[in-house]
């Protein structure tokens, strides 16, 4: 089977899609450690950690444009 080099690209950029996570599923893994962290941090009466972390978490969904609901 003979590709031309647009149906090469399109194969080649589907396969690193897949391979390499995107940056904003990245972020969201690291939104959801965070949450965790928070909720660890109240939890403990931790007030200071828990507002360090709550800071984290809305610059990082300013970032990515979501809204306290979407996570």
């Amino acid at each position: 089977m003979i590709m031309g080099w647009g149906t090469f690209a399109a194969y080649v950029a589907s396969w690193v899609d897949r391979l390499i996570p995107s940056k904003k599923a990245a972020i969201v893994d690291r939104l959801n450690i965070l949450l965790s962290q928070y909720q660890k941090a109240l939890d403990e009466d931790r007030d200071t950690d828990a507002a360090v972390i709550r800071k984290q978490i809305s610059e990082l969904r300013r970032k990515v444009g979501f809204t306290d609901g979407e996570i």
